[in-house]
């Protein structure tokens, strides 16, 4: 009797390739093994293992959205057109029950169903990767200080201690701490990847990232709004301090490390996706939170969150030491990222938790608006018409693209010229600085939505209680590397390309 049934004489009665195949084949030489006949066989399989599963599918009509933002201008509702029409996309997806779009959307690419930034969803037994982007656990972080130091050493010593631009710090320059010993490398989706984890730590990358130094007066009216809530830390040392504070605010993700997890768990998911699900787009799909895998994702998202809150608190000890201060406050919150509230998966692609914490408190967050101006400390009111979410910061109407193509010259360049009275227009007095050497003027405030705007959304829709406003006193950002020669000569030879089909092909 033939005791060894062969992987393709299954595929070739009928069953397709997928994560139970290798279960089926065992079973099928279990079965084998016990003299039961080979076409009594491939019945009893077929039963256990149908060769048709159904699939889900797409809902028919997308789920509820609540739009808590106002479009004004065109450019504003063109913005908002876009974002709604992407979310709807997204509301189809047989596990998402609803969606949000707060008062920063804006879109996040013209991809099927991509959650714009300022988007939140709700999720019934599913971790979406592409609803938390590979900018894993991007958050704020503030560490309330006593100093009275002059604002150019405090930024001095602030630009010494942080680290930004591509890559991570060099082998001689590694930091270390106590996140890189935990015992969580055997996960499926961290393993290998603990270099990652030391490599990166100690810097906060490019984009949007920043660090801030600011200074804040609580009234006894916001003191109090603070007490109320149950955040007695804070409102105690606002009255020892008579209110007044230096605060260093910033903003990363959780770099490279977050990176290659977010790769992981989109391979995963689409993996899953296409054996179990269809017609899910790519910025969709998902795993299952009460499978194996699902859990095992959700563990390896854990450490990611602490791996990047470790990584804001080194940075902030580091500035501390340098300027002989000590922590009075610290507070953080993320706003890249996935929590679980009641078994329900809540994902918030530039989204500021806003509701109570594992203490039923209303939870304090951070949001920026701009470089030159405050940022807000806010007590989240826990609007459920939206959520429970606030926004993470002020976003954008336009593409980096489009926005800076009114400071191009003929060639495509940048006038450096145009953006140094940009700038000095609309950060002056202020200590700006550009930790790669050159300014990158779609960070600057010309790059996002109107603040005020974003400030009187917040109150009309009701998502947050501004508490305290951070006013600013200097910034850091990546900014733009110096162009290399190789560089300057492949843009001109673009360039002179450019000009020479347009010769050829006079309009």
């Amino acid at each position: 009797m033939n005791m060894d049934i062969k992987a393709h004489e299954l595929l070739a009665a009928g069953w397709p390739e997928g994560r139970r195949f290798g279960e089926l084949l065992r079973r099928a030489r279990v079965l084998e093994s016990t003299g039961v006949p080979r076409n009594e066989m491939l019945v009893q399989l077929e039963q256990e293992f149908p060769k048709e599963i159904p699939r889900i599918g797409l809902h028919a009509s997308p789920r509820p959205l609540a739009e808590a933002i106002e479009a004004e201008t065109p450019e504003e509702q063109a913005n908002v057109a876009n974002a709604r029409a992407r979310m709807n996309e997204l509301l189809h997806v047989p596990v998402v029950k609803r969606g949000v779009i707060m008062p920063d959307a804006c879109p996040a690419g013209a991809g099927r169903a991509t959650i714009p930034v300022g988007g939140g969803i709700e999720v019934d037994n599913g971790i979406l990767p592409g609803a938390h982007s590979a900018d894993i656990c991007c958050s704020m972080f503030a560490t309330f200080f006593a100093a009275n130091h002059p604002v150019g050493e405090m930024m001095d010593h602030l630009q010494k201690s942080t680290h930004f631009g591509p890559g991570g710090r060099a082998r001689g320059d590694q930091w270390k701490s106590v996140v890189l010993e935990e015992p969580v490398w055997d996960n499926s989706f961290l393993t290998g990847l603990r270099s990652r984890a030391q490599d990166f730590l100690g810097t906060q990358g490019d984009g949007n990232h920043f660090a801030y130094i600011g200074r804040v007066q609580f009234s006894e009216m916001q003191r109090t709004a603070l007490a109320n809530a149950g955040q007695d830390n804070l409102a105690q040392w606002i009255e020892r301090r008579e209110g007044e504070f230096h605060v260093l605010v910033t903003h990363h993700g959780s770099r490279g490390l977050g990176a290659d997890l977010y790769k992981r768990g989109q391979t995963a998911a689409r993996k899953w996706c296409t054996e179990n699900a269809r017609d899910i787009p790519d910025a969709a799909v998902w795993l299952p939170g009460d499978t194996a895998e699902g859990s095992a994702y959700w563990d390896a998202l854990q450490y990611i969150s602490r791996w990047t809150r470790e990584n804001h608190a080194l940075i902030h000890q580091k500035f501390l030491d340098r300027l002989g201060q000590r922590a009075l406050v610290q507070i953080g919150n993320e706003h890249n990222f996935v929590w679980k509230r009641d078994g329900v998966f809540y994902h918030g692609k530039g989204a500021t938790p806003a509701w109570l914490d594992s203490e039923g408190r209303p939870q304090l967050g951070l949001i920026p608006l701009n470089m030159a101006r405050e940022i807000l400390l806010v007590i989240g009111t826990d609007n459920d018409s939206f959520l429970s979410f606030c926004p993470h910061g002020a976003g954008r109407n336009q593409s980096r693209t489009a926005m800076l193509a009114p400071y191009r010259d003929a060639q495509g360049k940048i006038d450096p010229g145009r953006v140094k009275q940009a700038l000095d227009e609309t950060t002056a007095g202020l200590d700006i600085r550009w930790f790669s050497g050159m300014p990158d003027l779609s960070e600057s405030p010309l790059g996002y939505k109107d603040a005020t705007k974003v400030k009187a959304q917040i109150a009309r829709f009701n998502l947050a209680q501004v508490v305290g406003e951070i006013q600013p006193l200097g910034c850091i950002m990546a900014g733009q590397a110096a162009e290399q020669p190789w560089e300057r000569a492949r843009r001109e030879k673009r360039a002179a390309h450019k000009a020479e089909r347009r010769a050829d092909y006079p309009e």
